[in-house]
């Protein structure tokens, strides 16, 4: 692009790239590939975790999917995507919004409101990693918190949170820094623009669709604690950081806690035996949290819907070069937003966000067609409630429509969204729609 000029590559794109199609895409990155780093996942392989862990540390693939700050996507950060895609600012689309409808316009987009209004990030309801130290009584208890670091998604953005640890937890050969040297290498210090350090725009593409499931239990926070007992001589090096407790969104955006009692057994022994599993307990019910929804069981809800603010790319396109002036002030962005759902194990798209269940009703649902299990086409979950978001623009450079669509599958696993048959089918309708409208295909 720096070669060739901005219009040449969007020219390629506009005549190479017609449709992009996005599953559960990690657009904030995800919880998981942070604690393989820190303390060892296998992720189901057949190996035991700290081995993984030597792996994961070698691979400069984790760093993709560090978390990302939704803060990254706000007016004044280093890396600020609005300039660079020619976007006006999201801060400028929330004063249109609240001047025109007021808190009745999120009726039907609340999580466009969580992520545009109130700037919800991934510590809204629980700090995303803790590190505690405890000073314990000679022979082992009692033990007392001495000292706690609270880790925010900044910290994991910018590498922070590797000297964090590395200042707690003395390892041999200080694997974690070179974690970070990693990280840095790769994409802050390059000669090409760091992919890491923002929010993630719409893509400059025609047609615009991601989908991903939603309330499934999702890793999203966790807590390690380095104990120091009185009496005890030092040893040289400390050992690979104890994860004591495991944080997940559950269904409907509750928080369940693990707390794993002692040192964790790593081993793959332990894991064919299938010791017992520590209990989980409830720390905040879905009425008292923020988010609507859990994630995909991979990745959590907030990456994945990212993908609301892309609904609002028209809008920003539209209002970018005006300056101050208010020729759009007190406009409803949201009204451009059609949002349908289909009940579940309905057969027809309903208008509005529902909530509701398919009842039987012929001209929405199909009878002995209401089950959900896993015994249906492509052994996923059948006929499962969808909700659905659409809107289009039309590029004031080119004149080129475009369409974005968003669609969230409630109760799909996010391995499942690339077979599961209700995905793939609201997908590829809009696909062959397209093709017939643009391309008359069909």
């Amino acid at each position: 692009a720096e070669i060739e000029g901005e219009e040449a590559w969007r020219e390629w794109i506009d005549h190479h790239v017609w449709t992009y199609v996005g599953l559960s895409a990690p657009l904030l990155g995800a919880s998981g590939p942070m604690r393989s780093v820190i303390s060892g996942e296998n992720m189901g392989l057949p190996v035991d975790d700290l081995v993984a862990r030597e792996m994961e540390l070698s691979f400069g693939s984790t760093n993709t999917v560090n978390m990302i700050s939704t803060r990254s996507g706000w007016d004044g950060n280093p890396g600020d995507a609005q300039n660079r895609a020619r976007l006006a600012s999201l801060r400028r689309i929330v004063d249109d919004i609240e001047e025109a409808k007021g808190e009745k316009a999120w009726d039907d987009y609340r999580t466009l409101r969580l992520l545009l209004r109130d700037k919800v990030d991934w510590d809204v309801d629980h700090p995303v990693l803790e590190i505690d130290t405890e000073r314990c009584a000679e022979g082992g208890s009692p033990c007392e918190v001495e000292h706690t670091v609270t880790i925010t998604p900044a910290d994991v953005e910018n590498g922070n949170i590797f000297d964090e640890f590395n200042k707690v937890w003395h390892e041999k050969d200080a694997p974690l820094l070179v974690k970070k040297n990693q990280l840095e290498d790769s994409f802050w210090y390059t000669d090409f623009p760091n992919i890491l350090n923002h929010t993630w725009d719409r893509p400059p593409i025609k047609h615009v669709i991601m989908s991903y499931g939603v309330d499934i239990s999702t890793e999203i926070s966790y807590k390690y604690t380095k104990r120091i007992q009185d009496g005890a001589v030092p040893p040289e090096y400390d050992g690979v950081p104890t994860l004591r407790s495991v944080v997940s969104e559950e269904e409907g955006g509750a928080l369940v806690e693990q707390t794993l009692a002692g040192a964790r057994d790593f081993s793959l022994r332990s894991k064919i035996l299938k010791r017992k599993t520590p209990p989980r307990r409830l720390i905040r019910p879905a009425n008292e949290t923020t988010l609507p929804h859990s994630g995909d069981g991979t990745v959590p809800y907030i990456s994945l819907a990212w993908a609301h603010t892309w609904l609002l790319h028209s809008a920003r396109a539209g209002l970018h070069g005006d300056g101050d002036g208010d020729a759009h002030a007190g406009r409803n962005h949201l009204g451009a937003i059609a949002v349908s759902h289909r009940p579940k194990g309905g057969m027809r798209w309903v208008e509005g966000s529902g909530g509701d269940t398919c009842d039987g009703a012929e001209d929405v649902c199909a009878a002995g067609d209401s089950s959900t299990g896993t015994s249906h086409p492509h052994g996923t979950k059948y006929k499962p409630e969808m909700v659905r978001y659409e809107s289009g623009g039309v590029s004031r450079t080119t004149g080129m429509e475009y369409t974005t669509t968003v669609v969230e599958a409630i109760g799909v696993e996010h391995k499942e969204t690339t077979r599961n048959y209700d995905i793939l089918a609201a997908v590829f309708t809009d696909v062959l729609k397209f093709m017939h409208d643009d391309l008359d295909l069909l």
